[in-house]
């Protein structure tokens, strides 16, 4: 089979790189497509998997010291700065604020301190880690000084210049959202890119029009054949001259994963025209620049843009020759992408292969264009003014309608029924329509009826920094309590501010299928437990939130049922006593007290076999009013502060797992150290360090680490 040169070299970096399961699958495509290749193609596919042993391991960057960083992007979201670059052949990233020097294009004395790529912490949420190897980083640093830059030297520090000086013009020049799809569209640039943009285009699946891909290369040499055809130069020399320009144009845009793949297979049908020859097989061609870039760039194997290119792209040469129509295209496309798509994205919208279709043609044919006549002439810009106004008019009605299904949680074999589904599927279509069509929507169901087999109970404490979100699932119904929050100063641009109800409790819902919850419990009116409630209830439905019947701030209550009765969610006031369901008991509080803390809602669960004591920020004298009950899971009060969780409460209670839901380097210094040593002999649970949090089947475990006892 035409694909057999690009399998050698994925076995090779899978095996090398710990991942056993897809080196072993990728080795049994490997036997099916061995046979009856010729001599030159074992040879040269074999060759190109030996150059990954030459690539040396990149050097350890310890930080703590000057280095001299040579800086190739640079990204301000508001609250921090990350700079991308390289050093002593190392490429890293370092993360700071206020960092006021430091542009591509300049190499600069910096010092920082070494810090961790992070793994993933929450389900649905984003996994640092494998973005990192995917992306070939190395290093990180984090409290980055930057002390003196200069230009850097060669045609790469010009270039990355000249880039960033265009980059400029636009942004000083343009209307911003204008601004944003210039640069995206004609330098591969995405540093504009805010939330709620970059949430649309994920959510109906056109992020892929926002980077630079095959399509914009076949348009730029479509357009130079047409520029240079009345042109007094030989045949040979235009071509050689569309070689040079397409290639500089993927090197000016940072040649990324779809670039580099589009830039090489255009070169490679440039450079076999200027001799004569035509590409009769697209698929081998394709295989061989894949491998090519692999044996160049091993890690692009992991890297997700290099995964959708190579793989979208075998699609469609496969397929060409079966579609009617663009839009039952689209719609196979968009369940082909969701085998790579599933376990990184948390949902989709079901209107996304019509979104597909009409965006792509807007896109290749008015916004491509008419943004390089307006990048050339800005008179011309308000030309696209409507074309953007209508289709971000598209978008906020497409998300006030939320025509979304989530992506559940997919085990390794649920993602291989899918891709084998829907490969029989695809076998069937040329020949028989509707049963191939079946075979993949049956195929589709399977996949998320087997994901909705849920569990008897489990209890989720998520990781939303310094607060609380714990997720409660139980007897068909899930309920959340608290949704955590960060401070957010007014005054602050936000582009990219983190925000814990949008940000992890959504996706992790999404993940767990749910698109409504049964009931919000806000144990109390301080920010880190309620902040995130304007991301949740701008994309979860709440049927229902429920309150203390008493607070101690009449003004923040006030603001918060202001809020809620604007969303049209129903509150309900619940106190001691209270049993809103059969294994939910309310504990406190039974009286107005003048904290707000004192006044957090406790609440006493049997979930899953399991019972649970929660007690929001209450503090010592709260919990002698506690009842006397055994529990398996304590939560600790008030992120183990040393004003609550006291000695007599845990030896009452007598947990066997504690719970402390805090923020990494949190300034108050949660959990404290006397708490923690009330607690030795127990088994203790951190979201700092463990992660995400589930308790099940009588058992607690945190994503990063399953820990027994500490």
């Amino acid at each position: 089979m035409p694909i057999f040169p690009l399998l050698p070299i994925s076995v090779l970096i899978a095996c090398t790189q710990g991942f056993v399961l897809v080196g072993f699958v990728l080795f049994l495509f490997l036997l099916a497509t061995c046979r009856g290749q010729s001599v030159g193609t074992y040879i040269g596919a074999g060759c190109l998997a030996l150059i990954i042993f030459w690539h040396d391991e990149p050097p350890v960057i310890s930080g703590g010291e000057d280095v001299l960083f040579s800086i190739e992007s640079r990204r301000d979201n508001g609250r921090s700065v990350r700079l991308y670059g390289e050093t002593s052949g190392a490429n890293g990233v370092l993360v700071g604020r206020d960092v006021a020097l430091g542009r591509p294009g300049e190499t600069c004395l910096v010092t920082f301190e070494p810090d961790a790529f992070a793994p993933l912490r929450n389900v649905g949420g984003f996994d640092e880690m494998a973005w990192a190897k995917g992306a070939g980083l190395s290093f990180k640093g984090r409290q980055v000084t930057v002390h003196a830059c200069r230009p850097t030297a060669g045609l790469d520090g010009a270039m990355l210049r000249f880039k960033e000086r265009q980059l400029a013009r636009i942004e000083s020049t343009y209307r911003a959202d204008v601004a944003l799809y210039m640069e995206a569209l004609l330098f591969g640039e995405g540093r504009l890119l805010d939330e709620e943009t970059s949430f649309s285009y994920r959510v109906t699946g056109l992020l892929h029009l926002l980077v630079i891909s095959g399509s914009h290369i076949a348009m730029l040499v479509l357009a130079f054949k047409w520029l240079l055809s009345p042109l007094p130069f030989h045949r040979e020399t235009k071509i050689l001259l569309i070689v040079l320009i397409v290639t500089a144009f993927g090197w000016l845009t940072g040649f990324s994963p779809p670039v580099a793949r589009a830039v090489l297979v255009a070169d490679m049908v440039l450079v076999f025209s200027l001799f004569g020859y035509s590409v009769r097989d697209p698929m081998r061609l394709l295989s061989w620049c894949a491998a090519a870039l692999l044996a160049l760039q091993p890690y692009l194997l992991f890297n997700l843009g290099f995964q959708l290119t190579v793989g979208m792209t075998l699609f469609l040469i496969v397929t060409r020759s079966q579609w009617t129509n663009v839009l039952s295209l689209a719609i196979y496309a968009q369940w082909i992408g969701l085998i790579l798509l599933w376990n990184v994205q948390p949902v989709i919208s079901i209107a996304a292969p019509f979104y597909n279709v009409i965006v792509a043609i807007l896109f290749s044919w008015v916004m491509i264009p008419l943004g390089f006549l307006a990048y050339l002439v800005p008179l011309y810009e308000p030309l696209l003014h409507p074309v953007l106004d209508g289709l971000h008019g598209t978008f906020t009605l497409h998300n006030q309608v939320k025509p979304w299904l989530p992506l559940h949680e997919l085990t390794v074999w649920g993602s291989f029924l899918l891709a084998i589904g829907l490969w029989i599927g695809l076998l069937f279509l040329e020949r028989r329509q509707l049963i191939g069509w079946g075979i993949a929507l049956l195929t589709l169901s399977a996949v998320a009826l087997a994901s909705e087999l849920k569990e008897e109970g489990r209890v989720t404490f998520l990781d939303v920094g310094q607060g609380d979100a714990i997720v409660v699932e139980t007897h068909g119904l899930t309920g959340l309590i608290d949704v955590g929050g960060v401070y957010h100063d007014p005054s602050e641009k936000k582009r990219s501010t983190f925000d814990p109800g949008a940000d992890v409790v959504a996706p992790y819902l999404w993940k767990r299928g749910e698109r409504e919850i049964d009931f919000l419990l806000l144990t109390h009116a301080d920010h880190d437990h309620i902040g995130g409630l304007d991301g949740l209830l701008d994309l979860i439905q709440v049927k229902e939130v429920w309150l203390a019947a008493e607070a101690a701030d009449m003004e923040k209550r006030g603001e918060l049922l202001s809020k809620l009765a604007q969303k049209n969610v129903p509150v309900r006031f619940v106190r001691a006593g209270d049993r809103p369901y059969p294994w939910f008991w309310i504990v406190s509080p039974s009286e107005r007290k003048a904290d707000e803390n004192a006044n957090s809602v406790s609440a006493y669960l049997t979930v899953g076999g399991m019972t649970y004591l929660l007690t929001g920020d209450l503090p010592e004298a709260g919990e002698a009013a506690l009842p006397n009950v055994d529990v398996d899971v304590f939560k600790l009060g008030h992120h183990g502060s040393d004003t609550s969780s006291s000695e007599a409460l845990v030896n009452r209670i007598d947990p066997e797992w504690v719970v402390a839901s805090v923020g990494r380097n949190n300034r108050y210094g949660h959990p404290h150290p006397d708490v923690l040593a009330r607690l030795v002999g127990r088994r203790v649970l951190r979201t700092d360090e463990d992660g995400m949090i589930v308790c099940e089947r009588d058992a607690c475990r945190g994503i990063v680490e399953t820990k027994v006892s500490r």
